[in-house]
């Protein structure tokens, strides 16, 4: 009995439903107004993101450690960007706000399930994963 065909077609199955997860990520991404505020690319533009001081994310940010105040105008602390840290921010994004940015993010209409798409999407455009 040949164990390497089922465990082959196991790894397509789990790369094919990532990609899927990443794709609707992205609609999210675009379709909750994330990309209004977050610039994913160099070449495209994000003047509300500009002036929000909004994070990026572009280049190597994932796992990254960044200094977040508790709460508005709280104290300091240093977190990573991880699955926790990213999850908290869209269903609490008062919670932990980036030193330097404006607390303007409004908490987000979102299913568990999205808020993970949303975060696929994101982790899949760290050149760090």
């Amino acid at each position: 009995m040949n164990i390497a065909l089922p465990i082959l077609l196991l790894v397509f199955v789990s790369l094919a439903q990532a990609d899927d997860n990443i794709k609707k990520g992205k609609e999210l991404f675009i379709s909750k107004s994330c990309s209004l505020c977050h610039q994913t690319e160099e070449t495209v533009p994000c003047p509300a993101g500009d002036a929000l001081k909004s994070p990026k994310f572009m280049g190597d940010f994932w796992g990254k450690k960044r200094e977040v105040h508790i709460g508005i105008g709280g104290p300091i602390k240093e977190v990573v960007l991880d699955e926790e840290y990213f999850l908290e921010s869209i269903e609490k994004p008062f919670a932990k706000i980036v030193k330097g940015s404006l607390p303007a993010m409004a908490p987000l209409p979102t299913t568990n399930d999205e808020r993970k798409a949303i975060m696929a999407y994101v982790k899949s455009l760290s050149k760090h994963k």
